[in-house]
């Protein structure tokens, strides 16, 4: 309950920090290639699925992400606490 507080918190900082983001809706082609590109990757997870189950990798691939650019999440976080002056962080 406690994680979950803290995730709410920070999602909700999140849309407030880039809520001046105006992005574009994405073109339908791309959309529909992405789409199919998941249809055929999750579609033919049966011979995955004897190891590992798909729930277990929609879990630990973007945490695998996550450790692999771990370096540049943590310099631009670094760099975001930075430019808040009032935590006088060097």
């Amino acid at each position: 309950m406690i994680i979950e507080g803290l995730l709410n918190l920070v999602f909700t900082l999140l849309k407030f920090v880039f809520s001046w983001l105006n992005l574009p809706a994405m073109p339908e082609s791309l959309t529909s290639s992405i789409n199919t590109f998941f249809d055929l990757v999750f579609g033919n997870l049966s011979l995955l699925g004897f190891f590992i189950r798909p729930t277990t990798l929609t879990i630990v691939i973007p945490i695998l992400i996550i450790l692999i650019n771990f370096e540049r999440i943590y310099k631009f976080t670094m760099w975001i606490l930075r430019k808040i002056p009032f935590l006088n962080i060097s």
